[in-house]
């Protein structure tokens, strides 16, 4: 106490409140709701840095563990639960996709971005980030557990019914995206009798083009094109399509989804000649 010892007998009081209002000071500095905008911030700048180091169509596993573990506690402390869940379930879908290297995994992870979407929609039942997310994830979801499975348990005509939601609430949302999906599923759904009796060749058709249309740019929207020509007999059309495909430079903030797409136009191409 020496050290202490003063002619203002008020010192070690004064001192000792100065300490409380420090630690008072960094409850103020950083309430949960800025802990969150910062976990959600860091987050995201992690999401965005996914396909760094990438070997092929294979990402490391370093960035996008991070992007889920800080977004997930963002997601956790309830501070703009919408914009934090979407990113989310983006983390979810490219994770499953391009990290994951068995189904078992794949599954587990489309899992959770399919609950958490299911949960969000209760709370923004006309977001359409919400509904894009929502419905991607489900679609590789339902990729895992099987076509027909899906088709029969109703997870193909939920897919189906919140496109067409999407559409309505955002024809152009994601390059798109509805029509594309809406195509994709008429093109790709199993007819199953008095289940699913709805796909089509040709409505899918007109579904592709009006995307490819809309967003002529948009590898998703080229590629399912060509399939669906394809499919509808246009052989020489489709291939035109497809070659574009290949031709296209894969954007920096799409880069392994763009990059699959091309790969697989390539595959494709060979099996067409």
């Amino acid at each position: 106490m020496k050290l202490l010892r003063t002619n203002n007998k008020y010192l070690f009081s004064w001192l000792l409140l100065i300490l409380l209002k420090g630690f008072g000071f960094c409850c103020v500095a950083f309430p949960v709701p800025v802990v969150a905008q910062d976990l959600f911030a860091e987050g995201k700048k992690s999401y965005e840095k996914r396909a760094e180091g990438a070997t092929g169509l294979i990402a490391r596993p370093e960035n996008i563990n991070i992007a889920i573990a800080d977004l997930e506690k963002a997601y956790a402390l309830g501070t703009n639960p919408e914009e934090t869940g979407v990113y989310l379930i983006k983390c979810y879908n490219y994770k499953g996709r391009f990290v994951c290297t068995n189904n078992a995994d794949k599954k587990a992870v489309f899992e959770k971005g399919k609950n958490l979407g299911e949960a969000l929609l209760k709370k923004y039942p006309n977001s359409a980030p919400v509904l894009y997310e929502y419905i991607c994830v489900l679609g590789l979801w339902a990729n895992e557990i099987g076509a027909l499975k899906a088709g029969w348990d109703g997870v193909i005509g939920k897919m189906k019914s919140n496109t067409e939601k999407l559409i309505s609430v955002e024809r152009t949302y994601s390059f798109c995206a509805g029509e594309r999906i809406l195509g994709l599923l008429y093109l790709k759904a199993p007819y199953i009798p008095l289940v699913l009796t709805w796909p089509d060749n040709e409505d899918a058709l007109l579904y592709l083009e009006k995307s490819v249309k809309c967003s002529p740019t948009d590898f998703g929207n080229v590629f399912y094109y060509a399939e669906g020509l394809h499919k509808n007999k246009q052989e020489e059309k489709a291939k035109e399509y497809m070659k574009k495909v290949i031709g296209m430079a894969p954007r920096a903030e799409l880069y392994l989804e763009d990059l699959q797409f091309k790969k697989d136009a390539e595959k494709i191409l060979l099996e067409w000649k």
